[in-house]
């Protein structure tokens, strides 16, 4: 009963310090900006800095540079709340002010709600090199299609002419509006819109989001690692997990248990290389004096 007791506070507080990331920036001040403009620059800038503590160094700059295009305008449902902490922030934006102020912010952003949209970009998925995918282009020049190079480095694809079994395939046609079918065996995803990128974004979101895809068809291993003196040890140590995403494609910590004179935390990871998830984890535990059991 105890364990079962300590395995839902466990989750309740990693629910509570898992969905909220905080990311301190300082914006200098344009002259003739006003507030809400340097403070949007602000959230950009925290979701820049999330967006690589979550995808690691394989993401580029000019990756990251389209990925912001996409997360710029959806940071009002990515950015939870801010605190202003510079001591003049409220005299900052006095028109006609050159004098190199800045403002400096503690950002909440929605962590798991951003590892989510990067999945649903691509991003998580082609870190570590592009998916290949074939693209038709039905009734229409190759020169209206411009933007696609930006949109394929945004998602971490590149074109190739045949498919095998394993391949999507991408059509792409326009008419009055843009319209797509994106395919994978019996599996098949179909938007129409105003643009290319709604329809990109679309298709490629249905893909990536897929349960096979999701998942990644890893295999699902159960952890446990013992040593802590405290509860907070395991939900310190799932933090650190969060940047494992060459190693882990998904991963709950379903318990926290005692173990002798200590704590044990429990979780279900899955995983595209069990040996490559292994090597992770024991190099981490030994690190802090901990023992690992994988099965």
């Amino acid at each position: 009963m105890q364990g079962r007791v300590l395995g839902v506070f466990a989750a309740l507080m990693l629910w509570s310090t898992l969905v909220l990331a905080d990311q301190r920036v300082t914006v200098p001040l344009v002259q003739g900006e006003d507030r809400a403009a340097a403070v949007g620059r602000g959230f950009d800038e925290a979701l820049a800095l999330e967006t690589r503590a979550i995808a690691g160094p394989a993401l580029t700059p000019a990756r990251l540079k389209a990925v912001m295009g996409v997360l710029a305008k959806e940071r009002d449902s990515l950015v939870l709340g801010y605190k202003e902490t510079a001591a003049d922030a409220g005299n900052a934006t006095v028109a006609g002010n050159a004098t190199g102020e800045a403002l400096t912010l503690d950002v909440r952003v929605h962590g798991a709600g951003l590892k989510t949209r990067l999945r649903d970009l691509g991003v998580l998925s082609t870190l570590t090199g592009p998916l290949p995918y074939v693209l038709h282009l039905s009734g229409m020049e190759p020169s209206r299609t411009k933007r696609l190079s930006a949109l394929q480095e945004l998602s971490g694809l590149a074109p190739v002419a045949a498919a095998g079994a394993d391949v999507p395939v991408l059509t792409l046609s326009q008419g009055r509006d843009w319209n797509g079918v994106l395919s994978l065996g019996e599996w098949s995803s179909t938007r129409s819109a105003k643009t290319l990128d709604e329809v990109w974004l679309a298709v490629w979101k249905d893909y990536f989001s897929r349960p096979a895809q999701a998942g990644g068809g890893g295999a699902g291993v159960e952890v446990r690692i013992s040593g802590w003196l405290s509860s907070m040890g395991p939900m310190e140590f799932d933090r650190l997990m969060d940047g494992w995403n060459a190693e882990i494609e998904r991963k709950a910590l379903i318990g926290v248990e005692m173990e002798g004179q200590g704590m044990a935390g429990v979780w279900r990871i899955t995983t595209g290389s069990r040996e490559a998830l292994s090597r992770r984890l024991e190099d981490a535990a030994k690190a802090q004096g901990l023992t690992v059991r994988i099965r």
